[in-house]
Parts: C-alpha cells; structure tokens; sequence
C-alpha cells in the first residue's frame, strides 16, 4: 500500500518537532522549524497566487533552504523544477527557460520570508527534473506525487532499516537526491548535506567523519574514491547512476566488509529506481536485480521495458533503451545502451567493459575512456606514468584487440558534471585532442 509522502512528513513533524531533519556546513533544521519554513514558503507563494500544479522553480545550491524549498511548493500544491547554482550558467539559464515557472526561489529568498501559515495543500505534481547532463538538449520529465509516494513508500518496504543518518551526495538537479530526501524525511530521520557540491570528497570525509551518517547514495565514481577512505559508520551504502563494476564490488569488500552494498537501476522517466540488487563479492558482471515492490518488467529485443505505477508523465510502460539479460538466478543484468554501444572493427563493446578491465591493473584507482571516430583512449587515476607496453598486454587477456585503447593518459582526476556522474562530452573532447588535433583547453 503506497503512502502520501507529504502525510508521512507531517506525522514526522507532529510527533519529533524536535528532531534535526537537515544539516548542512552552515547549520541545522529540525522538524519544527522545517514545518515553519515551508509554510512561510507555501504562504508566499500563495500571495502569487500560484495555482494547484504549476511549476516553482527552486534556484539554489544543494543546502537545506533548497530542501525546504521544496517542500514548501509541494505544500502549496504545487511542483518545483530544482535547478542547481552549481551548474554550469548556460545550463541554469536553459533549465530556467523550459521549466515554465514564473516565480523561482532563491536561497537568499527562502531564508528570508516573514513567518506565514499555510495549510498543506493536494497537488497532482512533485517535481519536473531534467534529464540531460550539463551540455545538449534539457529532457523535462515531469513526476507525479503519487509516483514520487509509490516510490519512496517501495523504498522504505524494501528496505526495512530507516536512514537514521543520510549523507546526502547527488545535486537537487540530479534525481538520485529524491531517493535520499524523501525516504529520509518521510522516516523521521537526519539528512546529512557535507558541500553545495555532491563530488567534494573532502567534504563528505569530513562529514563523515562529524556526523557519523548510516547511509548513503552516490555514484559509482564518487564511491570509488571514497572507498580509499572508508566511513566506518556507514551500515548501507548504495550506488546508482552508472554502471557498478566488479573491481568496484571488490574494493568495497576489502575495505568495508561489514558495509552493505546495494546497486540500484531506474531513469528518470520511472522516478529514481526500479531494479535493485544487494551486491556480493565475485559478481561479474553485477546485477542490476530485481524489480522493486510493485514494479513489473519485460525484455523486448533484448531492451528493458519497465511497467510501474512510478512511471512518469502518466504513463504505465516505459521503454528504456538499455540492454539487459535475465540469469538463471533470476537476476537481470545490464549490457548497455542500444543506441549507444561502441562498434569497433566490427564489434560491439560497452565502454564499461573496456573500464572495468582497465581497473584490473595494479595501481589505477579509476579509469574511463573516450572514443573519437572509432579510436579509443583512456584516462587513468592513480598512476604518475603509464607503461603502455605492459598495460596492453594485461587487457588483451581481458579483452580482444580492437577493444584495447590506443592511447593512454595519466589523469590527477575524471571529470565529472556537477551532478557526479562522469563528463562524457569532456571525455570525448579530449580524446578529439589527442587524435585529431582538437586544440585542449
């Protein structure tokens, strides 16, 4: 049985008013003062006279204003557009552009309204996020309060152990973060904001270090890295957002045993997740699971077509273009895009195949590749200086010729969007550069 999200927080609110629902470097928000807040917020909207439904846009960095910005547009009935200050300019000025809002919350706004009282009004809408990443054409896909309840009450049943302390690593532009904000809030929990920027390791160690957080969500790139120094009080970690490799597996069970990790599946188009799986040492390669509570799926073609009360812009199946198989153990399995593979002297290869061997070799911490006109090169973390000989000789053991990278670079870091995933574009530019004399930035 789904639950109202926003009946779930209110209940939180009456019974801990006292409790700190929100932390981030500058201060803290409990219960109490988030009930507040957001009916300042619903109040001033109201003398806009915003109507049931319409978009809100939230302008703001990752803090805890933006997530009572949130809930206070929902608490109008309306539906908020989350455009994170920590994207590129031209990308918020496109977000700003398509997501039809007429009024935009600042966090130098929401931080400053009078007190006011509203009453927690029904809308048919959550949110309207956008799919692309910092570069191309913004995608909105528009989600409804009942898929957002569907979808955070599936991951509370699933779940079972409430998020006592969440540390919060995705952009509010970037719909991972739903997963945290809701299951946290509509748990009576502490959600945990270590920097405006989800990829600042130093600020999720430090984080975790003061707060000691129980849980968390973020993408394989981001935990990859902060496996080199593990938060020993996280009791449930999970990554999505990119393909999980095996050698990631790995390093989680070497460095944190007793940490469970999880890996979970959904676009956005079916609100943050729709397969999960619970990860265990020598997975290769690692299931994206089962379907969720009330989620139904089919292979068509060798595509995963997803049915579930989650999908949004009220439909009930949603074509994924992604290539999955379903195991013996029940278990589906995922093999990239189908119209995003790479073809390489006549084959058919996922970039994360090429990784994940890239990974194997003794001392590259993290590794991603970019391809130029079939030609492919990889930039590689953790070592001063490549010897390409024996490189090459390691990955054709793992992978045939045509998919062994012709150059390779040493790299301080990947680049990533502001959301944490990896910058592809980026990638790809460089790549250009090294092969065909694209100057370099």
């Amino acid at each position: 049985m789904t639950s109202d999200v926003l009946a779930m927080i209110q209940a939180r609110i009456r019974e801990t008013p006292a409790t700190v629902a929100l932390v981030d470097r500058h201060g803290s928000t409990t219960y109490g003062e988030l009930d507040r807040v957001s009916g300042s917020i619903a109040s001033f909207l109201k003398t806009r006279d915003v109507a049931v439904g319409e978009p809100v846009g939230v302008h703001a960095p990752l803090s805890r204003w933006a997530i009572a910005g949130m809930l206070g547009v929902l608490r109008a009935g309306a539906r908020y557009v989350p455009i994170d200050t920590a994207f590129p300019a031209e990308r918020q000025r496109q977000m700003k552009q398509r997501s039809g809002a007429r009024i935009h919350l600042t966090q130098d706004l929401i931080a400053t309204l009078p007190e006011g009282e509203a009453p927690w009004r029904d809308g048919p809408y959550a949110y309207t996020i956008f799919t692309s990443g910092s570069t191309g054409d913004p995608q909105a896909v528009t989600v409804s309060r009942t898929a957002l309840s569907y979808s955070t009450t599936a991951r509370i049943g699933y779940y079972r152990e409430p998020p006592h302390r969440f540390l919060l690593c995705s952009s509010i532009s970037f719909d991972s973060s739903v997963a945290g904000i809701y299951w946290t809030l509509c748990t009576g929990s502490t959600l945990i904001i270590p920097s405006e920027r989800p990829a600042n390791l130093p600020a999720v160690l430090n984080a975790g270090r003061e707060y000691q957080p129980t849980h968390a969500l973020m993408v394989p790139s981001l935990y990859r890295l902060l496996l080199r120094s593990p938060i020993a009080s996280l009791t449930t970690v999970i990554v999505a957002g990119e393909t999980c490799s095996a050698e990631l597996v790995r390093q989680h069970f070497d460095a944190a045993p007793g940490t469970a990790l999880y890996n979970e599946y959904g676009p956005t188009e079916c609100t943050v997740w729709s397969t999960v799986h619970r990860c265990a040492p020598g997975e290769n390669p690692v299931p994206i699971g089962r379907p969720i509570p009330g989620t139904s799926v089919s292979i068509q073609d060798g595509e995963l077509v997803i049915s579930s009360p989650g999908v949004a812009n009220a439909q009930r199946e949603y074509r994924t273009g992604d290539i999955v198989s379903l195991g013996a153990d029940g278990l589906l399995r995922y093999h990239g895009r189908a119209d995003d593979q790479l073809k390489l002297g006549g084959m058919r290869i996922e970039s994360a195949e090429i990784e994940s061997a890239l990974l194997t070799f003794p001392g590259i911490t993290d590794a991603a590749i970019g391809v130029h006109e079939s030609r492919v090169a990889a930039f590689l973390t953790g070592l001063t200086s490549v010897d390409e000989g024996k490189l090459r000789t390691h990955l054709l053991r793992q992978l045939p010729a045509v998919a062994v990278p012709r150059a390779f670079r040493a790299v301080d870091r990947l680049p990533s969007l502001p959301n944490g995933k990896l910058d592809r574009t980026e990638l790809a530019r460089r790549t250009a550069a090294i092969f065909g004399g694209v100057p370099s930035r």
